[in-house]
């Protein structure tokens, strides 16, 4: 998975080479932030048909095969119950409010604000 997270409108809003006092660099981080968000949400979808389709199968194996559970979960639950966590996890970083902070691009701003609370301490 990639690492950045997608810029907010308003970021992409104050990206403007005249609000920005990195120019065209913060213009760059941003279209690479836009590119992985775009794969990231391409590889959910991807990720969600494998999904369905290997979990489709199993839960069809059981209910042709075996279909015992002797009172517990049947066997394609833990299947399903693992995997669906994780592509909960995936769906939440593509189309959820995962904090961006910990992935947007480092501004000035973010700088100064480190060092007063490196003064302060």
């Amino acid at each position: 998975m990639s690492t950045t997270a997608p810029p907010s409108r308003q970021e992409l809003h104050d990206s403007s080479p005249s609000a920005s006092p990195r120019g065209g660099k913060w213009e760059e981080e941003l279209r690479q932030a836009a590119i992985a968000n775009l794969k990231r949400k391409r590889k959910f979808i991807e990720n969600a048909v494998g999904y369905v389709t290997v979990n489709g199968a199993l839960w069809l194996i059981w209910a042709l095969a075996d279909r015992s559970s002797d009172g517990i979960m049947p066997w394609p639950a833990w299947v399903s119950a693992i995997w669906g966590f994780f592509l909960a996890m995936d769906a939440w970083k593509a189309y959820g409010r995962w904090p961006s902070s910990l992935y947007r691009p480092i501004t000035e701003a973010d700088i100064e604000h480190e060092l007063e609370r490196a003064r302060r301490s």
